[in-house]
């Protein structure tokens, strides 16, 4: 039985000038050289998985073409509508190898919400990826609950995928561009996106609520002691519990872009390899490279088929792979 991948990234080139549009300014060697396989949802991306030994990924736009990022929410409502019906028909060339997360209007959240149910029951998506916060408004604010109720009632997770730090929140790193990304900023911005949700109190009020956090959890697991420690020190919370405990029962991991013996090792320690599910970060993966540190026996035998695909088969109601 292959593996199932769950931050495999695409964009689709009918939607290449309205991506460019919105991250004008972006310098655009950051990703030309990896478009053709971006692009590609068919042969040569097969043939990728294969290698790997995945038997499904599922697909989510690459952050560079986030709806999140068009600053006229009218437009954004349609064409999140347009990308995640162009997602459904590629998906439906191979439906036994591809599935897909929907992309979310947030500047609209009604209207968010309403796309995420009409992609999960009428194009049988698996979830919605959010790439970071939607014009500096995060997923704990109030006017977003109903999507996590949304998720709860459709038994679907939601994919937390880093973005930048709002532009006003950038100056910590003015001089040094090596640590803005994936680098460092993208890490601590998701981290903190997320530590606001397990904060706010959602989960409590939608307990079957599931999030998603890949590189191998944006660093909260190995966090998990000092979040003990600080919880203390205030009297009042929003939540009824520790964010240890949303950790461990709201939130799933992803091994993508984080795969080492000592991320690895100290996610299994903190988390459990029921937390832990397989991702690569496609086209950012590093090919079959990375499988001997994820079967270097560290996990057992049990654990890494959890890891490889028993977990997914679970969360996204996949039974054999389907």
């Amino acid at each position: 039985m292959g593996k199932i991948a769950i931050e495999e990234h695409f964009l689709l080139p009918e939607f290449d000038d309205y991506f460019r549009t919105l991250i004008a300014g972006v310098p655009s060697e950051s990703f030309d050289p990896v478009l053709p396989k971006f692009w590609d949802l068919d042969t040569g991306r097969l043939a990728d998985m294969d290698l790997l030994g995945v038997e499904r990924s599922i697909l989510s736009y690459f952050n560079y073409g986030s709806v999140q990022l068009d600053p006229d929410a009218e437009r954004a409502v349609q064409m999140a509508r347009r990308m995640n019906d162009a997602l459904a028909q590629r998906i439906a060339l191979h439906p036994d190898r591809l599935s897909g997360f929907a992309a979310l209007p947030l500047q609209d959240p009604d209207a968010a919400v309403g796309e995420f149910r009409r992609t999960v029951t009428e194009l049988g998506f698996k979830g919605a990826m959010i790439n970071g916060h939607t014009g500096g408004h995060y997923l704990d604010e109030a006017q977003y609950w109903p999507l996590w109720e949304a998720a709860a009632q459709l038994s679907v997770p939601i994919y937390l995928h880093p973005w930048s730090s709002p532009a006003d929140q950038l100056k910590a790193y003015d001089g040094y561009p090596d640590i803005l990304g994936p680098t460092w900023n993208w890490t601590v911005e998701t981290a903190t996106h997320a530590l606001r949700i397990m904060c706010s109190g959602v989960f409590d009020a939608y307990p079957t609520a599931m999030m998603i956090l890949g590189h191998m959890g944006e660093l909260l697991p190995f966090c998990m002691e000092r979040f003990d420690q600080g919880w203390q020190f205030y009297a009042a919370h929003k939540a009824k519990h520790s964010i240890t405990h949303y950790l461990r029962t709201n939130v799933w991991i992803t091994t993508s872009g984080n795969v080492s013996a000592v991320s690895l090792t100290g996610a299994l320690s903190a988390l459990g390899a029921d937390r832990i599910l397989f991702a690569t970060d496609y086209p950012f993966d590093l090919g079959p490279a990375f499988l001997p540190t994820m079967e270097n026996g560290i996990l057992s035998t049990a654990d890494l088929d959890k890891v490889y695909r028993g977990n997914a088969e679970q969360i996204f109601q996949l039974r054999g792979g389907g």
